[in-house]
């Protein structure tokens, strides 16, 4: 199966701000999420990603696969395509295929970012770097105690100050 991120950062490679609102995200960043959700199907987050899209901004509203990881199982939503579980990375790329899925797009946050590059599932990395320095806010990962060596494969010019970088995992040798 084929795992991609695609996540806007500052350019001091920050996913979020310090106030945790999107204010800071380009028309063009907002058409490439588009893009991606809709052409997978099947689109994974956290529960804080998820908090901060619900109800009216979720990519997805009546077909594919929402998988939103959180270890609170009394969630509801009532968008038909959200899947609440706590499963490993591993066990949600199993349950995406078993769906028929043969590709998937990582939305945020860190911690699901995280859990799958460790499990090695990502294959594809899209970041869409925003004209903005934060002083503090949320890094790309958390409790990642290994190095992932990056290919480039694509550089986007997104506007006058945005750009896309398209990177695929490397190969370990």
């Amino acid at each position: 199966m084929k795992i991609s991120i695609y996540i806007a950062t500052s350019a001091n490679g920050l996913i979020s701000n310090s106030r945790n609102v999107p204010d800071w995200l380009s028309q063009e960043y907002v058409q490439g999420f588009d893009f991606h959700c809709q052409r997978t199907k099947a689109v994974i987050m956290g529960k804080t990603t998820y908090n901060i899209l619900a109800p009216d901004y979720l990519p997805l509203k009546s077909e594919g696969t929402t998988v939103v990881l959180t270890s609170d199982m009394q969630a509801k939503s009532a968008n038909p395509t959200v899947v609440f579980t706590r499963h490993s990375a591993s066990a949600i790329a199993e349950m995406l295929q078993a769906k028929g899925h043969s590709e998937a797009v990582i939305i945020g946050g860190a911690a699901t970012m995280s859990a799958f590059i460790k499990a090695g599932l990502v294959t594809d990395i899209y970041f869409v770097m925003e004209p903005v320095l934060f002083g503090g806010g949320l890094p790309l990962l958390t409790n990642i105690e290994m190095e992932v060596k990056l290919e480039l494969k694509e550089v986007k010019k997104l506007n006058g100050n945005t750009v896309q970088l398209h990177y695929t995992i490397a190969k370990s040798s």
